[in-house]
C-alpha cells in the first residue's frame, strides 16, 4: 500500500501533511547554521517528500479543492523562505557577503518561478513549463547541502530558475 493510500485510509488530511512538511523544513536552517550538511540536505529531501505526498493524498482521498491548493502553494513558499533564510543566516554569520547576495538573488528567482506560474494560472493560462520547477530546486539544493557545495548549488538553481522564469514569461506573452 502506498503512503498516500495508507494515510487516506486512516483519514489523515492532506493539509496536515502539508503543515508537517513545513515543520520539517524548519530543521534545514537549523542544521545549515550548525554546518551539519548531510542532515540539512536530508531534512530538505524529507520535507520535499511531504510536498509530493500531500498532493497524492489529496487525489487518493478525493480531497482536492481550492483551499488545499492555496494552502499547499502558500506553505511551499514559506518553506522556500526558511531554506533560503538558512543560507542567508549562514553566510551572514561567516561574513561571506558575495554568497549572501547570491543566496538572496536565488531566493528571489526561486519565488519568481512559482509566482509566474500562479499569476499565469490566475489569468487562465496553463504555465507548467520550464526546466526547474520546485521539485528540481529542492533536489539540487539538498544535494548541494549534503555535499557541502552550497555555492555551486545556488549558482545552478539560480541560473536554471532564471531560465524557467524566462520560459514562463515567454509562455504567457505568447498566449496573450
Amino acid at each position: 500500500m502506498s503512503p498516500s493510500r495508507f494515510l487516506a485510509s486512516v483519514k489523515i488530511h492532506p493539509n496536515l501533511v502539508t503543515l508537517v512538511g513545513l515543520l520539517a523544513t524548519l530543521m534545514v536552517p537549523v542544521e545549515t547554521l550548525r554546518q551539519n550538511w548531510i542532515p540539512a540536505g536530508l531534512w530538505l529531501l524529507g520535507a520535499g517528500f511531504f510536498d509530493v505526498l500531500d498532493g497524492s493524498l489529496a487525489r487518493n482521498a478525493g480531497l482536492q479543492g481550492p483551499f488545499g491548493a492555496f494552502w499547499d502553494s502558500t506553505l511551499d513558499r514559506v518553506s522556500e523562505a526558511f531554506v533560503f533564510g538558512g543560507f542567508l543566516l549562514y553566510y551572514g554569520r561567516h561574513q561571506d557577503f558575495s554568497n549572501l547576495l547570491l543566496a538572496f538573488g536565488v531566493c528571489i528567482l526561486s519565488l519568481l518561478v512559482s509566482y509566474t506560474r500562479a499569476r499565469a494560472e490566475g489569468l487562465g493560462i496553463s504555465c507548467e513549463v520550464g526546466i526547474l520547477p520546485r521539485p528540481g530546486r529542492v533536489v539540487l539544493l539538498a544535494l548541494g547541502l549534503m555535499s557541502g557545495l552550497l555555492s555551486l548549488a545556488l549558482w545552478t538553481v539560480g541560473t536554471l530558475s532564471l531560465v524557467t522564469v524566462i520560459q514562463r514569461v515567454h509562455r504567457v506573452w505568447s498566449q496573450t
